[in-house]
């Protein structure tokens, strides 16, 4: 296997390097071809004002992907494209790909103007390789919730890095699905200004030998500022998960409050799980939390469904989805919701 991108999705704050947790590195034998184009179908198109860009410069992050990796999605997209939202949509913009043994390498920026309220789904399907670079811009007093479902399958590989700010008293939720398989890094760093209020989750599904790597941090820039972080999932067979996640408040956040958590149910002895929760704090009137809890199905929870019937495995899959299901509520697609729960039952089977 030959080494492709090293040392990416970097954590903000380092731990000693034999823990080996720091960052990842990609390695791949081969990748479907690049294409000039792959078909979106895009629902609620006449909410977007598409621009292509020749330049942008990226919005400020605090741990980026990296420099390798920014430098490969920009020598290799094919476009550069603004998305402007400039009134409120009456319905969800939904942006869905399907890859057929492709390569997709995405640079975009999506702007929110002011006092918009909008909900921007993307979604992947099929089998292939996305590499994505997205940045958002959240002006003051609008609202976004921002979805990715990764539904890739077969030797799929997702890498993702979202860059968003929030201006003062925007509202932004970042939530990003995973239920594709082989390879998934997911890189996502959040800004608030004075009085912003911002949310990032992350559901993840992994088994046989699949690899997921979360890098997650929320930054505190300014005053009353608000946001969490919150990750849960599963893992079975030989599947392996790093999650960092990263609570940061500068100097000048006075009054500002963060949280993180993660919650991970283990179904194989074999799985690698590792949770990196950091605080960094430069400002004294702050509140700040963290959490992470790992652990098999509770037995009291197993024999209470089995003894009304239910057989092991299947009240196994009801344990994993109730678990799931709070985020699960949250994606304004019942249809959609329905094909994750089927992708999750097939992977529990």
């Amino acid at each position: 296997m030959n080494t492709f991108l090293k040392g990416i999705n970097k954590a903000p704050d380092i731990t000693y390097r034999w823990l080996r947790v720091n960052d990842t590195t990609i390695k791949k034998e081969h990748f479907p071809a690049v294409k000039n184009a792959v078909d979106v179908k895009i629902t609620g198109e006449k909410f977007l004002n598409i621009e292509e860009m020749k330049k942008s410069e990226y919005l400020y992050s605090s741990a980026p992907m990296g420099t390798e990796y920014r430098a490969y999605v920009e020598k290799n997209r094919k476009k550069q494209t603004t998305y402007t939202i400039t009134e409120t949509p009456d319905i969800p913009i939904r942006l869905e790909y399907f890859l057929q043994e492709e390569t997709i390498i995405e640079s975009e920026k999506l702007v929110i103007e002011e006092g918009v309220q909008a909900t921007i789904m993307y979604i992947y399907k099929g089998c292939g390789t996305q590499f994505q670079v997205r940045e958002v811009l959240v002006k003051k007093g609008a609202r976004c919730k921002l979805f990715k479902v990764n539904l890739l399958a077969n030797n799929s590989l997702a890498v993702t890095e979202v860059i968003v700010k929030a201006e003062e008293g925007a509202a932004v939720e970042v939530i990003h699905v995973n239920m594709g398989e082989e390879i998934a890094v997911d890189n996502i760093n959040l800004n608030l200004d004075k009085k912003a209020v911002g949310n990032i989750t992350g559901l993840y599904l992994s088994g046989n030998e699949d690899e997921i790597d979360m890098n997650y941090t929320t930054v505190f820039h300014d005053k009353e500022s608000a946001g969490s972080i919150e990750a849960r999932g599963a893992l079975l067979d030989k599947a392996k998960k790093v999650f960092r996640g990263t609570i940061d408040f500068r100097k000048g956040a006075s009054g500002a409050a963060g949280s993180e958590s993660e919650e991970v149910i283990l179904l194989s002895d074999e799985v690698k799980n590792v949770a990196v929760p950091i605080i960094l704090c430069g400002e004294d009137d702050v509140k700040g939390e963290h959490a992470a809890s790992c652990g098999r199905i509770d037995e009291d929870k197993l024999f209470y469904l089995m003894s009304r019937g239910l057989s092991m495995e299947e009240s196994k899959k009801m344990i994993v989805e109730g678990a799931f299901y709070p985020i699960l509520d949250k994606i304004p697609d019942e249809e959609l919701v329905k094909e994750i729960s089927s992708i999750i039952q097939r992977r529990l089977a």
